[in-house]
């Protein structure tokens, strides 16, 4: 797919700078209207959704974007982004080297992970990707990593939330910190993308290149829970939003959850909620049915 950018009729064009984008290695990119892209091994990727919705396949999992949600992935997570019908998602691709060379050497940069942004913030984000694509075709690289600046600090000021996480990794040094946590981060999407699978440490060791011990001890402190909380929990999640958004039997469900015995799944289920899989289901029929509630009603016996 070619570089293009999004004009305010969401018309597309060629990004008038992509030979200067070319002397470095730094590309953006627009996935829209059921359009699929693939990001080179090479490269670190952000991921805004503006408006409906995008498939993300990586190496971490699967993930659903909805408007507004971010999603930023390592490099060697070679994603795939398949836009919804409807869907508009706005991209930048590059490599630390030039995520680094672009911001002050102060900053952490950009790091993997979820997350998302209010329609204001999605609306600075766009005003910003759009001024980087209208830089001169002249531009030279030096022009077009300033250009990238205030696009890198935006994104970077939509991960706010990773400071508190950062401090609770070991090392002596910030940037140590932040190393860690990148890769700790890379654990929490592998659960967060495979909630349908039973958690293997052994995958995760291969994915962050932490030894079992280390593995374990870094996630808890970082997220405050263990490892295999985490994983029953978002498998928990999956399973009430196949409740209320599928037809599964209780047999079938619990196989999409992970569970090839249902009467682990079963156990489970009601250790987390307080009632059966079957009961959670019914109730929340009868709450739509009765007034149009969502799973929102829910949440507190969740």
């Amino acid at each position: 797919m070619a570089d293009t950018f999004v004009t305010a009729h969401d018309a597309r064009m060629p990004i008038p700078h992509a030979a200067a984008l070319a002397a470095i290695p730094a590309r953006l990119i627009t996935v829209s209207r059921a359009e699929r892209m693939r990001t080179p091994a090479s490269m670190f990727s952000f991921w805004l959704q503006l408006r409906g919705t995008a498939q993300v396949t990586a190496a971490e999992g699967s993930f659903t974007l909805h408007a507004g949600e971010w999603i930023a992935l390592e490099r060697g997570s070679m994603p795939e982004v398949q836009a919804g019908r409807s869907g508009l998602t706005l991209g930048l691709t590059l490599t630390p080297d030039v995520m680094h060379g672009a911001l002050d050497s102060t900053d952490r940069g950009l790091l993997p992970g979820r997350g998302g942004v209010s329609l204001r913030e999605r609306r600075l984000a766009l005003r910003l990707w759009r001024q980087c694509a209208s830089l001169p075709d002249e531009a030279g690289v030096a022009a077009v990593m300033r250009g990238l600046k205030p696009l890198l600090k935006h994104w970077q000021a939509a991960q706010d939330a990773f400071a508190v996480m950062i401090e609770r990794c070991p090392g002596r040094s910030f940037h140590r910190k932040t190393r860690i946590f990148a890769r700790i981060q890379k654990a929490r999407l592998y659960l967060e993308g495979n909630p349908q699978r039973m958690l293997r440490i052994e995958d995760l060791m291969e994915l962050t290149r932490f030894s079992s011990w280390w593995l374990s001890k870094t996630f808890h402190a970082v997220y405050q829970e263990t490892l295999q909380k985490a994983s029953m929990r978002l498998r928990m999640q999956r399973a009430r939003d196949l409740l209320q958004h599928s037809q599964l039997s209780i047999t079938e469900l619990a196989e999409a959850c992970g569970f090839h015995d249902p009467c682990s799944f079963a156990r489970q289920f009601k250790a987390w909620h307080g009632e059966t899989a079957s009961s959670w289901r019914s109730r929340f029929q009868l709450t739509v049915a009765v007034n149009g509630a969502g799973p929102a009603s829910l949440m507190g016996r969740a």
